[in-house]
């Protein structure tokens, strides 16, 4: 595995992680009365 690949896959990853963190976010905030 090159340095370009794991890089690549990193990326991909934590942008994943960044969407899954926004949507989750995005879903629990209007239902939580304390942050609304």
């Amino acid at each position: 595995m090159t340095a370009t690949d794991f890089s690549n896959r990193f990326a991909a990853a934590a942008f994943s992680l960044v969407v899954t963190a926004a949507m989750f976010a995005y879903a629990i905030v209007p239902a939580t009365p304390s942050l609304a």
